[in-house]
C-alpha cells in the first residue's frame, strides 16, 4: 500500500510540473503562430492530453478487447466535463462568447451522436472505425483552416508581435510537458488501482472511476494550471478538443484492429447523461454566459449522479 501511495504522490507532482510547462509552451506557440490559444488547445494540447486514452485503445485493440477502451473513452468524456471543466469553473470563471467556440461546442454533440449512430447495431467494426477517423481528420483540417484565416486577419489588422520565447524552448516545454503528463497520469492510475484493489473495490468500479479519471488527469492538470494562469481559451480548447478526439479518433483507433462490442447501458445511461452535460454546456455558451462556480457545481453534481446511477444499475 505504501508503494501505491508513493506512486500517487509522485504522479501528482509530475502532473503539476508537466501541466505548467505545457501551458507556458502552448501559450508561447499560439503567440508565435498568430492564432488564439483556443486553437492550440483544441489541436496540439488536446491530442497530447488524450495520449493515455490512445495508448489504452491501441493496447486493448491489439489484445482483441477494444471494448475496454470504449468504456474508458466514454467515461473519460463525462469526467472531462463533470470533473475537469467543473473544477476549472470553480477556480476561475470562463467567458464563453467566442464564435469559434460555439461552433466547436456544437461539433462536440455531433461527435458523440456519430458514435451512437454507428454503434446502433451493438458493434463498431473496421468500416465504422474508418468513418470516425476520417471525421477526426476533417475536424482538425477545419480547425487549422480557420486558424490560418484568423492569422491572416491579425496580420492585416495589427503589426505582428515578436515571439516571447524561442521556438526550440517552446517545443521543449510542450513535448516535455506532455511526457511528464503521460508518465504522471500512468503513475496516478497505477497507484489508484493498487489502493482500490487493496481496499477490496471490484474491477468494474475501478474501471468506471479510477481508470476513467486517471486517463483524464492530463486534462485536469492542464485545465487547473490554465485557470490559475487565466488562460481560459486554452482550457476550453483542451477540454472540447479532448472529448472530440476521444469520440472520433480514439474510438476509431480502438475499432480499427478489433471490433468494439457496445454494451446496452451505453444507450440507456451513458449516452443520455453525456448528452445532458453537453447540452447544458452548449446552452451556456450560446447564451454568452460565463461558466462560473455555479456552473461548475452543477456539472459536478450531474457527474456524481451519473456515477451513482451506474453503480446501482
Amino acid at each position: 500500500m505504501l508503494v501505491d501511495i508513493l506512486y500517487l504522490l509522485g504522479g501528482l507532482a509530475l502532473l503539476v510540473v508537466g501541466a505548467n510547462r505545457l501551458v507556458k509552451g502552448a501559450s508561447a506557440l499560439a503567440a508565435a503562430l498568430g492564432v488564439s490559444t483556443f486553437v492550440i488547445g483544441l489541436t496540439v494540447v488536446a491530442m497530447g492530453t488524450s495520449a493515455p486514452e490512445a495508448s489504452l485503445a491501441i493496447i486493448s485493440s491489439l489484445e482483441g478487447d477494444a471494448s475496454i477502451s470504449f468504456g474508458n473513452v466514454m467515461g473519460a468524456n463525462v469526467a472531462n466535463i463533470g470533473v475537469v471543466l467543473a473544477a476549472a469553473c470553480i477556480i476561475c470563471p470562463i467567458a464563453s462568447g467566442m464564435t469559434l467556440l460555439r461552433r466547436e461546442a456544437v461539433f462536440l454533440i455531433v461527435s458523440i451522436l456519430a458514435v451512437a449512430a454507428l454503434a446502433y447495431n451493438g458493434i463498431i467494426d473496421r468500416g465504422n472505425a474508418l468513418v470516425l477517423i476520417a471525421a477526426a481528420v476533417a475536424f482538425n483540417y477545419f480547425v487549422l483552416r480557420s486558424a490560418r484565416v484568423e492569422r491572416a486577419a491579425k496580420r492585416i489588422d495589427q503589426v505582428e508581435e515578436k515571439p516571447t520565447m524561442e521556438r526550440w524552448r517552446m517545443l521543449t516545454y510542450i513535448v516535455g510537458g506532455l511526457v511528464l503528463l503521460i508518465i504522471g497520469s500512468e503513475m496516478v492510475m497505477r497507484g489508484g488501482v493498487g489502493l482500490a484493489t487493496e481496499l477490496g473495490v471490484d474491477e468494474f468500479t475501478i474501471g468506471l472511476t479510477i481508470v476513467a479519471i486517471g486517463t483524464t488527469m492530463p486534462e485536469l492538470a492542464v485545465s487547473i494550471s490554465s485557470a490559475c494562469r487565466l488562460e481560459t481559451n486554452l482550457l476550453l480548447g483542451n477540454v472540447l478538443g479532448s472529448n472530440i478526439s476521444n469520440s472520433l479518433l480514439i474510438v476509431g483507433m480502438a475499432g480499427l484492429f478489433s471490433p468494439i462490442a457496445v454494451p446496452g447501458n451505453f444507450f440507456t445511461l451513458v449516452l443520455p447523461m453525456t448528452l445532458i452535460m453537453y447540452a447544458a454546456l452548449v446552452a451556456f455558451m450560446f447564451r454568452g454566459r460565463k461558466l462560473n462556480r455555479s456552473t461548475g457545481i452543477l456539472l459536478m453534481s450531474v457527474y456524481v449522479a451519473y456515477i451513482v446511477l451506474v453503480m446501482i444499475s
